[in-house]
């Protein structure tokens, strides 16, 4: 009985601990344009909004067309007064749909990837 209890505490401890350690993650909290937006007008630049700060020399950014093919778009950089921001600065995009990868890594150093798509009328 006392084995069982010892082993249910280690359990519920190492819970307790690893649960901060995975929320550290970067996360991507919101976008402008936002997922699944139609545009009336091509942006300018896209903005992506991570839960933290993200480490600039790790993380990244592509927009790819309705094809897959990537298009030709500023390097990526990261918000100096807002380190958890990365910009892109994107040409003028035609109509269609689009695609944006991004890669981020955080303070864990966990790399940490994702997609959303938007489309310009």
């Amino acid at each position: 009985m006392l084995s069982r209890l010892a082993a249910m505490g280690c359990i519920l401890a190492a819970t307790a601990l690893a649960s901060p350690l995975a929320a550290a993650h970067a996360a991507l909290k919101a976008s402008v344009p936002a997922a699944d937006a139609v545009l009336d007008a091509a942006p300018k630049e896209i903005a992506l909004t991570f839960n933290e700060k993200i480490e600039t020399a790790f993380s990244s950014a592509a927009v790819k067309d309705a094809a897959g093919n990537a298009v030709a778009t500023g390097k990526p950089r990261v918000d100096a007064a807002n380190p958890a921001v990365m910009h892109i600065e994107v040409p003028a995009l035609a109509a269609g749909a689009y695609k944006v990868e991004w890669v981020a890594v955080g303070r864990d150093g966990h790399r940490r990837t994702g997609a959303f798509k938007f489309s310009v009328k």
